[in-house]
């Protein structure tokens, strides 16, 4: 999956999911600041209120130039309103000295209008601070040249890391991504999950779940393999009777030619009536029977207690993907499932704790 999809799949996410807002906004990407400036730029060039007619009564002519003046500064003061609710939406970090000029100017203009009724203040300033704050064109603004290039790199490489394994696990022919159970993904897992815990203005708790059910399927996965792997399963057991696939793991037949090359020793044996070879040999031959189908019952209900733990790991899999389990009965039952740390990265449990103080 190309860089270019990565960030259309974020994108698509975006416009479906708001909580990506604020993570496209540090990176300078929020269209919607833009507008809302030109929108309160419109308000400040509206037309004041028109001066009421007097009647030469000085009471009720004090009272109608009261209210004027209320509603010529309640005109701008919507303007105003709108301006520092501008202020408040997530935008690049590095653009908070202009945002103080912003307010400054708001303030300023509260004063005069204050001061000076009826009498509409110079916005210029005002208009000229708003799109420097939206379009980061400050002259006292010295934005690094590939600041935010770099960061929108980075909402790519990481935030769109589980999108990408999602979208290349879909594909049959799609190797941008290693197998799953390959010691390189879990390397590559590892390495971004740290990147993800070391980027806080990416902490987010969409991604956070899009990262802990990555995680999730990758532990399954490894049950489910560890689970169907006899051999992992024989050599996990502390006490096994002796024969050749113990000292030759890796020889696939060596148990086959063990038992084979004995079986015809104690035929030779016995057709030579060397009795002293041929007893020994059918007691131990005798006694193998018995400690390998020993064996392949603890084999056996090995597997189904992993099978077991795997079909309960699905399950919460499942339930902390609808939203009907907690990061924190989560973190505790993986410690529990995985308590010699096998299955889970131990970032993981890390990220785990990212936003149990937000549920």
């Amino acid at each position: 999956m190309a860089e270019w999809s990565v960030w259309k799949a974020l994108e698509q996410v975006r416009q479906k999911k708001r909580e990506l807002d604020p993570l496209f906004a540090r990176a300078g990407i929020a269209p919607e600041l833009a507008t809302i400036a030109n929108r309160i730029c419109l308000d400040l060039k509206r037309s004041p209120p028109t001066l009421p007619l007097l009647t030469g009564d000085k009471t009720r002519d004090a009272e109608a130039m009261g209210m004027y003046y209320e509603g010529y500064a309640r005109q701008y003061e919507e303007a105003f309103y709108k301006a520092e609710n501008l202020l408040r939406f997530t935008w690049v970090p590095e653009a908070a000295p202009i945002a103080a000029l912003v307010s400054a100017e708001i303030l300023r203009l509260r004063d005069q209008l204050k001061n000076e009724q009826g009498k509409t203040p110079d916005f210029t300033d005002l208009e000229a601070l708003l799109f420097n704050y939206v379009r980061l064109d400050h002259p006292s603004l010295a934005l690094p040249p590939d600041l935010l290039s770099n960061r929108r790199r980075e909402l790519t490489d990481v935030a769109g890391y589980p999108l990408l394994v999602q979208h290349a696990h879909s594909e049959m022919q799609n190797d941008s991504v290693p197998p799953l159970l390959s010691e390189e993904f879990k390397t590559q897992l590892s390495e971004h999950l740290q990147r993800y815990l070391a980027s806080p203005w990416l902490h987010c708790p969409l991604i956070t779940q899009w990262y802990v059910t990555l995680a999730l399927d990758t532990g399954l996965a490894r049950k489910k393999h560890d689970a169907l792997d006899d051999q992992l399963t024989a050599s996990l057991l502390k006490r096994r009777w002796p024969s050749l696939s113990n000292w030759m793991p890796q020889f696939e037949f060596a148990d086959q030619c063990w038992y084979i090359s004995l079986s015809l020793l104690a035929l030779v044996s016995l057709f030579m009536e060397w009795w002293w070879l041929a007893a020994p040999m059918v007691i131990w031959l005798h006694l193998s029977l018995g400690a390998h189908r020993r064996e392949r019952k603890e084999i056996e209900d090995r597997r189904a207690y992993l099978l077991g733990q795997a079909q309960m790991l699905k399950r919460t899999r499942d339930r902390f993907g609808v939203g009907h389990i907690s990061l924190e009965k989560l973190a505790f039952q993986l410690r529990h499932w995985d308590e010699k740390g096998e299955y889970f990265e131990p970032q993981l449990f890390d990220l785990l704790a990212l936003h149990q103080h937000q549920e």
